[in-house]
Parts: C-alpha cells; sequence; structure tokens
C-alpha cells in the first residue's frame, strides 16, 4: 500500500501536467479571436495580462513537475500511509468526475449566443484557476469531454445536447476563480467583446452540488 500511495500521487500529478500542457495552448484561442476587435491601447493590456497568465502556467507546471518526483521518491522509499493513499484516491476520483461534488464556487451564466470552442476555452480557464469540479447546467463535465454544438445551436458535452442559457458551475477555491473570471483582460471580457448581445453574469456561490460524469471511462 505504501507503493501505491506514491503510484497514485504521480498518476494525479502527471494527468494535471498533461491537461496544463494542452490547456495552456487552447486557452490562448480566445484572446487570438479577440484581437481584430482590440484597439492599440487595449492590445497593450491584453498582451501583459497573456504574459503574465502564462507566467502563472509555467510556475504551475514547476510545481507540479516537483511534485511528480516527490511522489516518485517516495513510492521508492516506501514512504506515506493508508490515509494519505485514500485521500489521493477520492481527489482522483473528483478529478475524474466519478464522485458526485457539493462545495462552494462560482456560476458562470451566459444568455445570449455562444459556441463550443468558446465553453472549451471558459472550462479551460477554470481548470487553470483551480477548480476541482466543473458541470454545464446538470451535465458533469470529465477530463476527457469534449463539446460540440447542434444546428439548432444547442451546445453538447459528450454528444448530450444542453440548451441555453448555460450555467457553467465550479467548485474551487472561490476567489480565485472569481478574480480569475472578472478580472480586466480576463476571459469573460474577452468574451463580452466577441459575443456582444450575450450577457455573462458571474456569481460566487456558497452552494454548488455537481453531479457525477454520466459515462465515466473505465479503468
Amino acid at each position: 500500500m505504501k507503493t501505491n500511495t506514491g503510484s497514485i500521487a504521480a498518476t494525479i500529478i502527471a494527468l494535471f501536467l498533461g491537461i496544463l500542457a494542452v490547456t495552456q495552448v487552447r486557452a490562448q484561442d480566445v484572446y487570438t479571436r479577440s484581437l481584430q476587435l482590440e484597439t492599440p491601447s487595449s492590445l497593450t493590456t491584453l498582451v501583459a495580462n497573456l504574459a503574465e497568465r502564462n507566467n502563472g502556467l509555467r510556475e504551475e507546471i514547476f510545481d507540479l513537475r516537483l511534485r511528480t518526483e516527490q511522489a516518485r521518491e517516495d513510492a521508492a522509499s516506501g514512504k506515506g500511509t493508508l490515509t494519505e493513499a485514500q485521500r489521493q484516491l477520492d481527489q482522483l476520483s473528483i478529478f475524474a468526475a466519478r464522485t458526485a461534488v457539493k462545495g462552494q464556487g462560482i456560476s458562470v451564466r451566459i444568455d445570449g449566443s455562444f459556441d463550443d470552442k468558446a465553453l472549451s476555452d471558459l472550462v479551460n480557464e477554470l481548470r487553470n484557476s483551480g477548480a476541482e469540479a466543473i458541470a454545464v447546467n446538470t451535465v458533469r463535465v470529465g477530463p476527457r469531454s469534449y463539446f460540440g454544438i447542434t444546428p439548432d445551436r444547442a451546445l453538447t458535452v459528450d454528444n448530450t445536447p444542453i440548451r441555453g442559457p448555460w450555467t457553467v458551475s465550479a467548485v474551487g477555491a472561490t476567489e480565485v476563480m472569481y478574480v480569475a473570471m472578472t478580472r480586466t483582460g480576463g476571459i469573460i471580457e474577452q468574451f463580452q467583446l466577441i459575443y456582444r448581445s450575450t450577457r455573462f453574469n458571474v456569481a460566487k456561490e456558497n452552494t454548488l452540488s455537481l453531479p457525477t460524469l454520466a459515462n465515466p471511462p473505465r479503468g
């Protein structure tokens, strides 16, 4: 069990590293799509914000790599306890969306035009901001979830149609996620430039209840 503890920790951190590596590229696309709508002065702000965000991601990736190495060392030396192993398993279960989650967080209500690429950007930004669990309306989002759009403009999560208005709920560090969503030059401000007729409302939530993933992957 002690060896399994280190292996579990390494698996969890490796999953986070994989998502960070992908989302660091994907999340920049929302900025690219809005550049044509910007003035020279606001472009300066956007560049500074993007640089700051990339620095933060690089630091987080570096920290997770250090934790991965520590987990490997723990596995090799037999460190760890049954309680720690269970905690790691619980974290992995939440991350894989196999467990229903209740807790504090934020909600982002979207009323108007929106698309699947923008939804993917929003989910990635929430993950980067520390969201532990995410759902769109009543559908849980997992680490392998994919997004689409139907001919009548309903969004889909893992092929499940979800019609607007949409509410993206995220359980995690409320203040961190709220600031990330509402800051000047942040993703919501970018969306407001791209989807000018759409209303976005970010709210802090004391209690959120997110379901499990409808069809969690096996293994």
